[in-house]
């Protein structure tokens, strides 16, 4: 009978571990194979906790009502970030309210923002894509439930008479879908550098909110969100019986302050 040497031994046993890990990965691949062919995905809706900022303008009186502003942050921005437009609507007396967007995003500064809906970044104009069944999914669930519950929350807290929501790029996608959707709670939408597609609304007809006043707000040098997108989106409503004003202003992808007297004069002005 052969005699294995102790330095064969510790040889063999080296291998042992890498033999377990190749057989391992052997099954895992074979049990891929097997499942996906019988696979499904099932979407789920959960409930997440997000923060609405609220400022209230000096004058604010509790026993009269006021007009409220909802303005929807840009993809990978804050609720607070936001809130550097406020004054000049808390100035005309409006509540100026800003929610969270209820999806994290890691930016490249290491920081984090956060986005309406789980947008894939791999074009920067969804127009020049069909939307993917998650972004429409995700896109759904905030418009339907995340802002009626703040429209309901923000009514339970104050006495709300006017309400306008006001996008800026991806936030502008659901300044749209709201006003669209929730046509019955809402007098307004302003858009910035923003775009809408049919394809997202779900079971709504687009013509359910031509009683929405609409208002949009373009840089004609934006080369995230080309005016031309801006262009289509107002000729798609008007032409669904929406009264638009369009309003292009000399800039980029951003949300232009010296125009925001002009938007106060336009929620004013029925």
């Amino acid at each position: 009978m052969g005699v294995i040497k102790k330095e064969n031994m510790v040889v063999y046993f080296k291998w042992i571990p890498l033999i377990l890990c190749l057989i391992a990965v052997c099954n895992f691949i074979h049990a891929q194979n097997d499942t996906t062919s019988n696979s499904a995905v099932i979407w789920n809706k959960i409930e997440c906790l997000t923060p609405t900022i609220v400022t209230l303008p000096n004058s604010f009186d509790a026993t009269k009502s006021h007009t409220l502003v909802v303005g929807l942050h840009g993809f990978g921005s804050t609720a607070e970030s936001f809130q550097s437009l406020s004054k000049p609507f808390t100035d005309a007396g409006f509540i100026f309210a800003t929610p969270e967007a209820p999806y994290s995003h890691l930016r490249e500064s290491g920081t984090v923002g956060y986005e309406w809906f789980l947008y894939d970044i791999s074009s920067y104009i969804m127009l020049e894509r069909p939307a993917s069944e998650l972004e429409i999914s995700a896109m759904r669930v905030t418009t339907e439930k995340q802002m009626d519950m703040v429209l309901e929350d923000l009514k339970a807290q104050y006495n709300i008479g006017e309400v306008y929501f006001a996008g800026f790029s991806q936030g502008g996608i659901i300044t749209y879908l709201t006003g669209i959707h929730h046509h019955d709670k809402i007098d307004g939408m302003i858009i910035f550098a923003s775009v809408v597609d049919e394809d997202w609304l779900g079971k709504d007809d687009i013509q359910d909110g031509k009683g929405v006043r609409t208002l949009i707000i373009q840089g004609e040098k934006d080369r995230a969100v080309p005016f031309e997108y801006a262009e289509a989106a107002r000729d798609l409503l008007i032409n669904n019986g929406y009264k638009v004003t369009y309003r292009t202003f000399d800039g980029g992808h951003s949300v232009p302050k010296h125009l925001l007297p002009f938007v106060i004069d336009w929620i004013n002005k029925k």
